[in-house]
Parts: C-alpha cells; structure tokens; sequence
C-alpha cells in the first residue's frame, strides 16, 4: 500500500525560501486536494515570490 504526502516548496520577495510537508494521504486525490486549498492560499499573499507544490508517493518498506 503507498501513501501520499503533499509537499511545498516556498521563495519570499526578502530571498528566503522554505520546504513544507502536509499530512498524509491515502489517495492521490486527497493529496491533490490539501495541495490546492494550500495553493489558494499563497494566492492571496503577496510576498510570496516563487513556489512548487506536489504530491509524493510513498511506499513503505516490506518488513522482513
């Protein structure tokens, strides 16, 4: 079974920039959908400069 963790990465107008992750998700979709509400509300913040968001897949190890 693989899960899904939506991912951030965020530049400032002032040059810092910052890695995000939220919670996990058992879907691609609910992935994607904590990643627009996020999206949505960068929209709205004007020193935000650059960002990428994105959904990683994960796949847990086999325990042996």
């Amino acid at each position: 079974m693989s899960v899904w963790l939506p991912v951030l990465f965020v530049c400032l107008t002032n040059g810092a920039c910052e890695f995000y992750s939220g919670t996990l998700s058992v879907s691609v979709a609910q992935c994607e959908s904590q990643n627009a509400e996020v999206k949505q509300a960068l929209s709205l913040k004007p020193n935000i400069s650059a960002y990428q968001i994105a959904c990683i897949k994960i796949k847990p190890k086999d325990s042996a």
